[in-house]
């Protein structure tokens, strides 16, 4: 997994105990997807300090781009939220992926169309 990281917080709230948990968090979140998918993942993560809270924006580069944001007055949330955001959205991309593979698989039998 490839996981690239972009803290854009003030120097109060960049602190190491915030970026461990943040590039922790998102590697065990996102090593799920990975194990689901079986290909390598590729992520890029920005978090941002805003006037009330913190942005999250989670972006899964690939052959289909998911991105995912999410705001919350704690980064921890935020986090949380994002990756929770692009977890259902992988599900629903996954399950459309597997349905188009499976009507490929049955196209040789046509059913006549009914008027």
């Amino acid at each position: 997994m490839e996981l690239t990281v972009v803290n854009k917080l003030s120097p109060e709230n960049r602190t190491d105990r915030n970026e461990a948990f943040v590039r922790k968090h998102l590697e065990v979140k996102l090593g799920k997807i990975e194990a689901r998918w079986g290909k390598p993942v590729n992520a890029r993560v920005t978090t941002e300090e805003q006037a009330v809270g913190f942005a999250v924006t989670v972006a899964l580069v690939g052959d289909q781009e998911i991105v995912a944001r999410a705001f919350h007055a704690r980064l921890p949330k935020a986090v949380d939220a994002a990756v929770d955001k692009i977890m259902r959205q992988f599900e629903i991309n996954n399950e459309k992926r597997e349905g188009r593979e499976r009507q490929r698989r049955y196209t040789g039998t046509k059913v006549p169309a009914e008027f």
